[in-house]
């Protein structure tokens, strides 16, 4: 009869007299010595049910996760000692077999699937914010236009970071393929119930660009306006399951699409997963499990060739920062940043660093838009009316701060997402969207060069954002018919 591995999580010592995890933000006692499959029965054990592995996913990516995620590395390997501090009990043989092939698992072909997922994701985010800042008419909506070429900047930024992360695990990776185009409308490949599309600026695709930023915490603290200022100048700066192995690509990314339902949420699970193939790679390599963040950090998975990490020097943008990747640490860098400039750090409603920005504090991407749509800023404004005795409040409060004049009218009517078989029968328009479309593969294609060793192509991509612009409102101010202008399309050039 086989030995069930379950222990609790984390062992009573590491617990405060308040029941939280010494160090660790928002994990609750009750969650942490909840009475769950181990770790290791989670990585080794074939034989649990499906129910099981699930709900063990569930339990140690949010540990885990929450852990590292937030630097409280000494709570983490108080976690990984909890887990694999007194070795791995006798195995029954179907589990020994198991714990054999745990070595032989190729993480290659996952990783690289899951993290495509993810620069598909940043990419998908790209032509919809451009879009809308194209849309909007020379001469107006100052604010609102810094405000999304702030967030298209740095969604950039995540894609090639992200790009940095492939690298480092040895795995190329591409962004300027046919396959590598989001296909609008579209849904986020998470479990999500919205569509994303070419729109013009308008309350309706601001609103889109809210969801898609949408935090995973329901509670945020609400802003101060005696520490931070309005920043002025935003731009300046599934298959059918393998018997006896749950951790198969099928089953990693249907429990994503069940269970995943912010970006937010993606990265937190797309970094355990990253975890757990490292965890796999030490004990192949020591025969042992790692006991603390420092065994675990280096080696490994890691095994990308540095000269082709992309460095802060050699980006071409602003806003945010650019982290290169060479061990787990970097990874964790690199998520912080993705995650903060999404929807925010350490419970606020600004961005991870807000050091970088000379004119204050930078808002999450989230609560940028949301100033949009609601025409207040968040700073000087009074949420004392949503906050409770802690000094959150919900996510979705509105900002009241100072005004935030938003023209709505002053966006051409473009044709929501236009395709090139739209303009077959008007060879002008159909010249004019294919250059387009060849110059954001011309972007494309600097960015993939410089994934591929070759930075110095980054500093191509700073025309190709000039000439993209143009190009786009020259479509933009055309008619198409009656009602509607024409408008870039995104696609892949075609002959």
């Amino acid at each position: 009869m086989r030995q069930r591995l379950i222990n609790k999580t984390v062992p009573q010592e590491t617990l405060s007299k308040g029941g939280t995890l010494k160090g660790a933000k928002g994990i609750s006692k009750s969650a942490i010595i909840a009475e769950t499959i181990s770790l290791p029965t989670l990585l080794l054990d074939s034989t649990i049910s499906k129910a099981d592995w699930i709900e063990g996913l569930k339990h140690h990516s949010k540990t885990l996760t929450s852990l590292l995620l937030n630097d409280q590395i000494d709570a983490f390997n108080e976690y990984l000692s909890s887990q694999f501090g007194s070795g791995i009990p006798e195995l029954s043989e179907s589990v020994s077999k198991t714990k054999k092939g745990l070595t032989s698992i190729n993480y290659r072909p996952i990783l690289q699937d899951l993290l495509q997922t993810a620069i598909l994701i940043e990419h998908s985010t790209i032509p919809p914010y451009l879009t809308a800042l194209y849309s909007i008419k020379d001469g107006t909506n100052a604010l609102a236009s810094q405000i999304i070429r702030s967030v298209a900047v740095e969604e950039m930024l995540h894609l090639i970071m992200v790009c940095n992360v492939m690298n480092a695990v040895n795995i190329q990776p591409s962004v300027n393929r046919p396959q590598n185009y989001p296909n609008y409308p579209m849904k986020l490949p998470m479990n999500v119930d919205f569509y994303v599309g070419l729109e013009t600026f308008s309350t309706n695709s601001i609103a889109t660009f809210i969801a898609i930023e949408s935090p995973s915490s329901p509670l945020v603290k609400a802003p101060k306006s005696d520490k931070v200022t309005v920043p002025q100048a935003l731009f300046s700066k599934s298959a059918a399951v393998q018997e006896n192995n749950f951790w198969t690509l099928e089953n990693m990314k249907g429990f994503i699409m069940e269970n995943v339902h912010t970006i937010g949420e993606y990265y937190d699970v797309l970094f355990f997963y990253i975890t757990v193939f490292q965890i796999i790679a030490y004990y192949k390599e020591h025969g042992s499990f790692p006991q603390n963040f420092e065994e675990l950090n280096t080696g490994g998975i890691f095994t990308g060739n540095p000269a082709k990490q992309i460095s802060p020097e050699q980006y071409y943008g602003s806003g945010g920062k650019l982290h290169p990747v060479e061990s787990l640490s970097g990874v964790i860098a690199v998520f912080q940043e993705i995650k903060g400039q999404g929807e925010g750090a350490d419970d606020s409603i600004f961005d991870v660093d807000p050091s970088q920005f000379e004119e204050g504090a930078e808002l999450a991407h989230y609560f940028r838009f949301k100033e949009v749509f609601h025409e207040h800023f968040y700073i000087n404004g009074n949420y004392q009316p949503f906050m409770d005795e802690n000094g959150m409040m919900p996510v979705n409060t509105p900002p009241n701060g100072k005004a935030l004049p938003v023209d709505w009218n002053a966006a051409y009517p473009m044709k929501p997402n236009p395709k090139m078989a739209d303009y077959e029968s008007n060879p002008q328009l159909y010249a004019q969207g294919k250059a387009f479309n060849q110059t954001y593969k011309n972007l494309l294609d600097a960015i993939q060069a410089a994934v591929e060793g070759h930075a110095k192509e980054l500093e191509k991509s700073v025309l190709y954002m000039y000439a993209l612009k143009e190009q786009a409102i020259g479509l933009m101010s055309q008619p198409l018919n009656a009602q509607q202008n024409a408008g870039p399309t995104f696609e892949y050039p075609t002959n």
